[in-house]
């Protein structure tokens, strides 16, 4: 892997982390019937998180920084949980 693929990597791998806590924060405010201010906000900001997040993994599959099973992942109904763990698996396995 080159040095930018590193950079690319790691930098998505930290985008997924971050939208995971969004998604939490929207469950969080969800399930506990919090405000509705705050549920529309951090669902918008998780819709289009995710969004992005799916292109990103998608470009970095597409440069063979991320196997393809890790953009299943992030696509699947676990959303950002989902590419957190696979990105997770990928690190590990690369050391």
């Amino acid at each position: 892997m080159t040095r930018t693929d590193e950079r690319y990597f790691r930098r998505v791998r930290i985008y997924s982390a971050i939208e995971l806590c969004v998604f939490t924060a929207l469950l969080t405010v969800w399930i506990g019937g919090l405000d509705d201010g705050a549920k529309t906000v951090l669902g918008w900001t998780h819709g289009f998180g995710w969004i992005l997040l799916c292109v990103l993994v998608f470009e970095g599959c597409r440069r063979r920084v991320f196997p393809w099973p890790v953009l299943a992942a992030t696509v699947s109904p676990l959303g950002p949980l989902g590419s957190t763990a696979a990105i997770e698996y990928v690190a590990r396995r690369v050391r």
